[in-house]
């Protein structure tokens, strides 16, 4: 078995196009496979390697070719016309499964919103478009009839930037994590990656139409270079779903010529991690007429599947985009009938599971995963009827349902450490202070004060306030059980009243919550900077039980020992706000339905 690059097509440049001519190689593919890359950087065939790698796994002949191997002898330098390179899968002898005449190529464009990104004053800054986004959701929603409650904006404004600031400080935080091999934060790069590509798609009518232009090109030529692929499957990641789908619609809406017959060959779709519902609602003129054309019913429908991890930011079901399809003729509401429909997409073909246990992995690991592929290869490529879906890995929800929440403790519980360990060194050097349940105790006390003071600012009232008021109490009797009686009356000596400290973080915790309802844009500051008071409160007390200690000497140590605290307990409290957001927004099904009740309700000239 093996991957060959076929010998590049005889061009002959016209006065408008390249005009290529198949050779015996090209004569040979008959069923063509076409990779549609997703965001971020991306290096040109790989995505083919990574397509042709997961069919050579599932005919049990694992083989990785070298990236080099896929690159043809010679390059069409068009700018509209890009490399048409094309593999021809060669089966292992014996092999029980047919794949003789199967050819993988792609469309790349990528190196489109690299041209704008070079510019380097083309894309809006990440922080600043998101924003836009926001206020886009809340003309949909003003515009929609009754009341417009489905979202505080302004807490959603101030929230969605500081979350962006969190995934940078984190990324960078972790930074010799990833160089040390033991694992990568890439959910920053990926953010960057999505929010910039899909500026360029949705947003910009130049370089997005370039990329759209892009894929109807490709596979124009590729159809001309290969006369005998009869069956073609598109695989299409991230974004490139949204290129892909549009670019199949767009076809399907226009009358049969010589540009657009590609299309009818088109057997299967495969899209993984796709956000076309978000695009869908949120770019509705990027739809806008696309309805099918007259002369192209009858045909056979186009297989799709559609793969989503739960844990994945960019990708979900496509419910919505199925609405919107049957609303435009290209679904049928009867699933049932075959001759009113373009596509075979049902509430069964899309798949969710989850198999990858962090965020950045679970947008992009499914170009690993041979069950992910295995499916839709037994299920549209050969058709051999119903197949087993991908089925979630109990140790990947463990992971990403808890592993984060014991992360953010992990913090927290550390620099409540640094600063109780040094303020024991200071003035308890000669006396034994169980520091371990002490800082267990005051852990807990912080973790439910966080809690309080951060889920009402996140979430509503209900249920997120009846959960806040649970965690505290909680803390409360972690921070009572664990902690020593004496350090207890050390901390509550500086509150003047008894437990004095327990009812200081209560106010702390309903200041912070009501200052964020009232002002979001203060971020943790209320919260911090009370606790910052709280800690200053205990030193005093300790100087003034201690007069014979010179804090000369310790005085920087204690300085920064408090300083380490706070930004210790604020990177738990921001990573805590982004932990919640994703479980409790991001990857369930709360995000569909607000995005459904958006467009149900919007006027129809916006949803046209």
């Amino acid at each position: 078995m093996s991957f060959s690059a076929i010998q590049s097509p005889v061009t002959l440049e016209t006065k408008h196009e390249v005009e290529i001519v198949p050779t015996p190689e090209d004569l040979k593919v008959t069923r063509l496979v076409v990779a549609v890359h997703g965001i971020g950087n991306q290096f040109r065939y790989s995505t083919v390697q990574a397509v042709a790698c997961r069919v050579a796994t599932y005919c049990r002949r694992p083989i990785t070719q070298p990236l080099g191997a896929f690159h043809p002898a010679k390059v069409i330098s068009k700018p509209d016309s890009p490399e048409l390179g094309a593999y021809l899968f060669e089966p292992p002898p014996g092999s029980e499964t047919d794949f003789s005449g199967f050819g993988f190529a792609e469309v790349f464009w990528a190196d489109i919103p690299e041209r704008a990104a070079a510019t380097k004053n083309t894309t809006e800054e990440s922080k600043a478009w998101a924003q836009t986004i926001v206020e886009r959701v809340r003309m949909l929603d003003q515009s929609s009839p009754g009341k417009s409650d489905l979202i505080d904006y302004k807490k959603a404004s101030a929230v969605v930037e500081e979350m962006i600031g969190t995934i940078k400080v984190l990324e960078n935080l972790l930074f010799i994590a990833s160089k040390a091999g033991l694992f990568e934060f890439n959910l920053g790069q990926l953010l960057t990656d999505f929010l910039g590509d899909v500026q360029i798609v949705a947003d910009f009518k130049d370089y997005g139409g370039d990329i759209f232009k892009r894929f109807a090109n490709t596979m124009k030529n590729l159809i001309r270079r290969m006369p005998n692929a009869e069956k073609i499957y598109i695989v299409a990641h991230s974004e490139g779903t949204v290129v892909s789908l549009k670019g199949l619609l767009t076809a399907l809406a226009a009358e049969k010529d010589q540009n657009n017959e590609w299309v009818d060959r088109v057997k299967g779709y495969m899209t993984i991690g796709s956000p076309l519902n978000k695009h869908i609602v949120m770019w509705p003129k990027l739809w806008q007429d696309l309805k099918p054309a007259p002369g192209r019913t009858g045909r056979d429908p186009i297989l799709w599947r559609n793969y989503y991890d739960y844990g994945d930011p960019v990708g979900f079901n496509l419910e919505i985009t199925r609405e919107w399809m049957k609303e435009n003729g290209w679904l049928s509401e009867d699933e049932t009938n075959e001759e009113a429909r373009f596509f075979q997409f049902g509430h069964d073909d899309d798949c969710g599971f989850t198999r990858y246990p962090f965020p950045g992995k679970a947008h992009n690991d499914y170009w690993n995963d041979g069950n992910v592929f295995g499916h839709f290869i037994d299920e549209v490529v050969l058709q051999k009827g119903k197949a087993a879906k991908p089925r979630t890995i109990w140790w990947t929800v463990f992971v990403s349902r808890v592993v984060p929440y014991v992360l953010c403790l992990a913090l927290l519980a550390g620099g409540t450490y640094v600063l109780y360990n040094t303020l024991v060194a200071t003035f308890f050097k000669s006396h034994p202070v169980p520091v371990l349940w002490d800082v267990s105790g005051i852990t807990c006390l912080l973790a439910g004060v966080t809690l309080l003071s951060r889920m009402s600012r996140l979430d509503k009232i209900w249920p997120a306030g009846v959960i806040a008021v649970a965690a505290f109490a909680l803390g409360t009797i972690g921070y009572l059980t664990f902690a020593s009686h004496s350090t207890q009356k050390l901390l509550s000596s500086a509150f003047v009243i008894p437990n004095g400290i327990i009812w200081w973080f209560l106010a702390t915790s309903l200041i912070s919550a009501g200052l964020s309802k009232w002002r979001p844009r203060l971020g943790m500051f209320p919260l911090i900077g009370l606790g910052g008071i709280a800690a200053c409160l205990v030193l005093w007390t300790l100087h003034q039980m201690h007069p014979e200690i010179a804090l000369d000497r310790s005085l920087w140590a204690l300085v920064l020992a408090n300083a380490a605290f706070l930004y210790l307990w604020w990177l738990s409290a921001l990573l805590f706000d982004l932990v919640y957001i994703w479980h409790r927004f991001i990857c369930s099904y709360r995000t569909t339905k607000i995005l459904r009740t958006l467009r149900k309700e919007a006027p129809n000239e916006r949803r046209a």
